[in-house]
């Protein structure tokens, strides 16, 4: 049955939702349905039960921030730039960045623009796109704004594949900015915005077989020629390069060898990835909770299986009104073939051994289990 996963969770201790006249005091999380159907995509290779009905009379949140940021949190190549595009189009507004070295002014001739910095003492994040006239700045609501926080780096043999939760969200907060102009030159500074200023989340989850092959995709654009002739835009080309990449390093094993002993052995390609992709969800949700903060838990399926409606859950969620049609969504590929059944089987007791319990309630139905 096709239909739309999105779930709001509260996450701060104290939180109260009435629920069906149930009030729960501590952690809850609801899923938002739509039209009385399933929020769930059958996998290719399972068949799904879908979650009971769930409805939201009414909720409160932590009491209210300073400041106006709604994190937009995703493992990196799982629907960041349409999220973002999305608001920024149906709101005719600007939304946010850390990295403000990826905002370029295509009116400049540079790869660079100067940064401007949302809030005034402090130049991370900066708007995305404060060049582009079109765009007010939001005077209500909450800002979108991009991180990715750290623990996704390609690397055989890293020690930061194993991250603590403090990392994890100082990573989560740190960025960079842009100074200068196209005559004296461009220089990058690094920098972290403003705990405080932190007052939701937007936490995007994509099918991990999908994310996984989706990196290799965008990791090849960076390799030069010879490589990129060794590793094939095929099934055959991200093989070679997990065999390439190797298993989870030696250093990360001594690291979390009492966590991960006994999923070091599963015959899993690209095994460190998706290791990188449980962990990374898995501290997510920790960070989130840890602020306090309500988060608004998106998969990326739903763009495709229910847009309107998932459009409208980020709008009620941002506090932004709809003043422009929703540009379409190009629906990304799916690559469970390029599994084996058994390294399918491998994956999902990697995830449901190493995942937290928040991680597993929002992947599970990607293993087939309801």
């Amino acid at each position: 049955m096709k239909a739309i996963r999105i779930s709001l969770m509260l996450l701060s201790v104290g939180a109260g939702i009435l629920l069906d006249g149930l009030i729960s005091s501590s952690r809850y999380f609801a899923t938002l349905n739509f039209n009385n159907e399933a929020l769930l995509i059958a996998p290719h290779h399972f068949e799904s039960t879908p979650p009971p009905i769930t409805s939201i009379a009414t909720f409160e949140s932590t009491p209210p921030k300073n400041g106006r940021i709604a994190w937009l949190m995703s493992f990196p190549n799982s629907g960041t730039s349409y999220t973002s595009y999305l608001i920024r189009t149906i709101t005719q507004t600007t939304t946010g960045s850390n990295y403000g070295h990826e905002s370029p002014n295509p009116n400049e001739q540079s790869s660079v623009s100067s940064s401007v910095g949302i809030f005034d003492d402090n130049p991370i994040p900066s708007w995305t796109e404060s060049w582009n006239d079109r765009l007010q700045q939001p005077s209500e609501g909450y800002i979108l704004t991009k991180t990715h926080c750290g623990g996704f780096s390609f690397c055989k043999d890293c020690d930061s594949l194993v991250y603590n939760s403090h990392t994890f969200l100082k990573k989560c907060l740190e960025g960079d900015y842009v100074t200068g102009n196209a005559t004296s030159g461009f220089e990058i500074s690094k920098g972290f915005a403003s705990k405080d200023k932190i007052a939701r989340a937007v936490h995007i989850i994509r099918d991990p077989f999908d994310n996984v092959v989706a990196r290799f995709h965008l990791e090849r654009k960076t390799l030069g020629k010879k490589n990129k002739a060794h590793y094939p835009n095929s099934r055959e080309g991200f093989r070679h390069f997990c065999d390439d990449l190797g298993r989870i390093g030696v250093k990360a094993q001594k690291q979390a060898h009492m966590f991960i002993e006994d999923v070091l052995d599963l015959d899993i390609p690209c095994q460190a990835d998706f290791f990188r992709y449980i962990q990374w969800h898995n501290m997510a949700f920790t960070s989130t909770w840890d602020l306090g903060i309500p988060t608004l838990v998106v998969h990326y399926e739903s763009y495709t299986t229910n847009l309107n409606e998932t459009k409208d859950a980020l709008l009620e969620f941002l506090e932004q009104d709809e003043v422009a049609d929703a540009p379409p969504f190009v629906t990304g590929k799916t690559y469970r073939d390029y599994y084996t059944a058994d390294e399918i089987d491998a994956v999902s007791k990697m995830t449901e051994r190493l995942a937290l319990r928040e991680t597993w309630q929002y992947t599970k139905h990607y293993f087939g289990h309801s």
